[in-house]
């Protein structure tokens, strides 16, 4: 009697037209290690930094713009990023790193994370791909980060991977009137390893 053999494959996770593996959640989860020790420590932040630089947004998102603060979109060299982790807004509060992600300074290497994956292949700025070859404008950063923030559990600090080159390290975030609030940080792999290219404070 002969039995009939069926190929059977073990796929990867698959979401949408992309896959996740274990090595790419060992590398997000060091670099968001890194970052986190930066966090308490601001001096290392550069070492996150690649050459592309750095990209600091702080948008009101829920309105009141003029009355509460103003929106900025910042564009810094690696070399310009303030070592105390204090970027300086005229006649406004600065942007603080360790003031957006408490939590975070808080725990520094001890910091959990929670890490989900995006239901489709979102991108910011990956050089693997032309569309995403220029930051976003900070309306489309804002709508993807809507979308890649869809399933996380609200207010913990998450990792969201965008696509298999990207991630979205995000804490306090929540949804209002379905607009993102909280704060965020996009990685991006630069040179073998994920580089910090924004921060995002979103109010």
């Amino acid at each position: 009697m002969h039995q009939t053999l069926r190929k059977v494959s073990i796929p990867l996770i698959m979401i949408g037209c992309w896959s996740f593996n274990a090595y790419a959640d060992d590398t997000m989860q060091h670099a968001a290690k890194e970052f986190a020790s930066a966090i308490q420590n601001p001096k290392e932040l550069q070492n996150l930094i690649g050459d592309d630089g750095l990209i600091v947004i702080r948008n009101f998102v829920t309105g009141g713009w003029g009355k509460r603060g103003k929106d900025i979109r910042y564009s810094l060299r690696k070399r310009d990023v303030p070592l105390d982790g204090s970027f300086p807004v005229k006649g406004e509060t600065p942007v603080v790193l360790s003031l957006l992600f408490a939590e975070s300074r808080k725990k520094g290497l001890d910091a959990e994370f929670s890490t989900v994956q995006a239901k489709s292949n979102l991108c910011f700025f990956s050089k693997r791909s032309k569309k995403c070859s220029q930051f976003p404008t900070t309306n489309d950063a804002i709508n993807s980060i809507a979308e890649a923030i869809s399933d996380i559990k609200l207010g913990t600090i998450s990792i969201v991977q965008l696509s298999s080159d990207e991630f979205l390290y995000t804490e306090a975030a929540d949804v209002i009137g379905g607009l993102p609030v909280g704060n965020f940080a996009v990685f991006s792999m630069r040179q073998g390893r994920y580089r910090l290219v924004a921060l995002l404070d979103l109010r």
